[in-house]
């Protein structure tokens, strides 16, 4: 190891998903502001995922900065594959350099380090560890020096895994103490911190509250903040470094937010908690400070055993114009299996309140976990109908869809090992990093298949429920309310008024519901013929007087969902056609051959069923948390697993 009183490090992130995520990379600011801090000054940042480069413009830059070490933010386990390519070419360009992973990914520490070119994983928070970590190399003569560093994975001098204790938690002073001078240009501030009228998916949050169209509102910034740390609950899905919830004090928190109000002209806020609002305690305090500085802001995610009409309506009042909450699911028995802790009773009654006080709300669900069945969706699309019925303002839209996706280090990744549909060795687990990498949980080419229906059922079922719930929001407010909703919707703007050619915007929330329209008539059609002078938009679309191509020519170009959105009539009366609508809008998603492929497995099953008289399989398990399954070791050992990985794989 060398020996330098100032090493260069430098922090790069990895792209996250096809679009571009309006949350600032929260998790590199923080670990080089706390580096800066700590005395390296030395520490640069390059954003890969904002700056979307090309792979080999990425490499050049990094190999002229020539950093002592690399720190590689790689914060969801689908950034495997780049993280790959990026640190196997740096190591063979740039063999001094130390590489340093950081995020969700190090979950697999033992893929990593075995199959990259990274030589050390952070398997905790970054901040504390990334100092130690430095201080570390600076004197080291071998990898064995490094075992003192908490909070770390890494390969020993015989190539033996070794997983140091996991590093003590933030104090909840210093969690996300960003110096927000590190984003440095005008067009990356501008594109974290956009203007209210820049943002239309975004806006949705607050244009549904008048305050939002106030004169001294105009031009104002929107900027995430998260006012918290972690989460009350373990989601058999979900996976993180951190136990437990810590909360900004609120005086520390007031501070940050003057700062972006003064600096940034910050006028609508959207706070990125995963578990807002648990301490009460905390809550009124804040919400007492906040409604102070007059700003409008959003909750990304809260949970609903938290809140009642009383909490809600104080919210409201001190500036909230939307919750978002992770229900998850409408039927008790999957969110037992998720081990959410809470009731379909309380999903309900959020549902209902946030109408009943004008608040802006989406459904998200996961749709697929082990025990899903017909009876289980029938109660997802029976709640689905419910949020829609409730306001004829309530967006039918606003149905975010996902598919179970196993990530590493969660009950339900290893539940997929033990059933042998994830490899149970180093080569299998890689193999199955590679098949989600770039890939969201929406996408049903890549996620593994967890009930004991055929695939193409779980396209049906997601079809379904928002046929459905678009029935349903006709049957109780109408037709007419049901277009002039569309047509005063700020999330269709980009079908109409596409002033110059830009990067549609994401959310970063789960399968945003602006985004699970296809894009064939948005942003990414208008992107490939504008640029080229090719198509004019307003001689095809126009909203405002209902002149849109029709339901077969938006058929014919696979934009099934949009079809589906503007000819609601239509797809009612040919219900019976559903399959090969579903099938239709396969090919768009996956191609012809993943497409054929689901849907002869889902004909074979049908023909087995009837030639059999089998009845619909169902669950075989109990319907309790996976941790529990788990737990009551239903499954046989995996004799190829390394134990010093136990730590990790039961995860936080």
């Amino acid at each position: 190891m060398s020996k330098k009183d100032h090493p260069k490090i430098l922090i790069v992130t990895t792209p996250i998903k096809e679009t571009l995520n309006v949350f600032p990379p929260m998790g590199s600011l923080s670990v080089i502001t706390a580096l800066k801090k700590a005395g390296f000054d030395k520490t640069d940042f390059y954003d890969i995922d904002y700056l979307r480069v090309p792979f080999e413009e990425a490499i050049v830059h990094i190999e002229k900065e020539k950093p002592d070490i690399l720190g590689i933010s790689s914060v969801v386990s689908t950034a495997y594959a780049y993280t790959k390519k990026l640190s196997l070419e740096i190591k063979k360009r740039l063999p001094k350099t130390t590489i340093l992973l950081g995020g969700n990914l190090g979950a697999s520490a033992e893929v990593i380090l075995k199959k990259t070119g990274v030589e050390f994983v952070c398997t905790s928070e970054g901040e504390q560890t990334a100092i130690d970590f430095v201080n570390c190399w600076l004197t080291a003569e071998s990898k064995e020096e490094f075992k003192n560093v908490r909070g770390l994975a890494f390969l020993d001098q015989k190539g033996d895994l070794e997983i140091t204790p996991y590093q003590d938690p933030l104090s909840k002073e210093k969690i996300f103490d960003i110096d927000w001078s590190i984003m440095g240009s005008s067009e990356e501030i501008d594109f974290f911190f956009p203007r209210i009228e820049n943002a239309p998916i975004t806006a949705v949050s607050f244009s549904g509250d008048p305050r939002a169209f106030e004169p001294h509102r105009r031009g104002k910034r929107i900027g995430v903040i998260p006012a918290s740390k972690g989460c009350v609950a373990r989601c058999t899905f979900c996976h993180r470094f951190d136990k437990g919830i810590r909360y900004i004090p609120v005086p520390i928190l007031m501070e940050r937010l003057d700062y972006l109000i003064r600096e940034r002209d910050v006028g609508f806020i959207l706070f990125s908690d995963e578990n807002f609002g648990t301490d009460r305690k905390w809550l009124a305090l804040f919400l007492e400070e906040i409604t102070k500085r007059d700003l409008l802001w959003r909750v990304g995610g809260m949970r609903v055993n938290t809140i009642n009409p009383e909490s809600i309506k104080k919210m409201k009042d001190a500036g909230c114009t939307s919750i978002f909450y992770g229900m998850e699911s409408g039927s008790q028995k999957m969110l037992d299996v998720m081990e959410k802790v809470t009731t379909v009773e309380q999903n309900y009654n959020a549902v209902r309140w946030m109408a009943e006080n004008n608040l802006y709300t989406i459904l998200q669900l996961v749709v697929g976990m082990p025990g899903e069945t017909n009876e289980t969706m029938e109660d997802n699309i029976k709640f689905a109908c419910y949020f829609v019925e409730q306001s004829p303002n309530t967006d039918f839209t606003d149905l975010s869809i996902n598919f179970a996706q196993a990530l590493p280090a969660t009950p339900l990744y290893e539940i997929a090992r033990h059933k042998g549909v994830i490899g149970q060795t180093v080569d299998g687990e890689e193999e199955y990093l590679l098949r989600i990498s770039d890939r969201e949980a929406r996408d049903g080419e890549t996620t593994l298949n967890f009930t004991e229906y055929p695939a193409f059922v779980l396209e049906k079922w997601s079809f379904e429920l928002q046929s459905r719930a678009r029935y349903a929001y006709i049957n109780k407010w109408g037709l007419d309310q049901y277009y002039k909703l569309i047509l005063g919707s700020t999330k269709f703007r980009h079908l109409t008024e596409p002033k110059e050619p830009v990067i549609r915007e994401d959310s970063g929330y789960f399968a945003e519901p602006a985004r699970s329209h296809d894009t064939h008539l948005g942003t990414i059609l208008f992107q490939r013929k504008a640029l080229k002078g090719e198509y004019n938009f307003k001689e095809e679309v126009d909203l405002e007087k209902r002149q849109i191509p029709s339901v077969w020519t938006l058929i014919k170009k696979r934009s099934l969902s949009t079809a589906a959105t503007f000819y609601p009539k239509f797809f009612e009366k040919v219900q019976f056609l559903n399959t090969v609508f579903v099938f239709w809008n396969c090919l768009r998603k996956y191609g012809w051959r993943h497409s054929f492929k689901l849907f002869n497995e889902y004909m074979g099953w049908l023909f087995c069923s009837a030639l059999l008289s089998i009845k619909r399989q169902k669950f075989t398990t109990e319907y309790i948390s996976l941790r529990k399954l788990l737990r009551k070791k239903t499954f046989p050992v995996i004799e190829t697993d390394n134990p010093a990985m136990e730590i990790l794989r039961k995860g936080r």
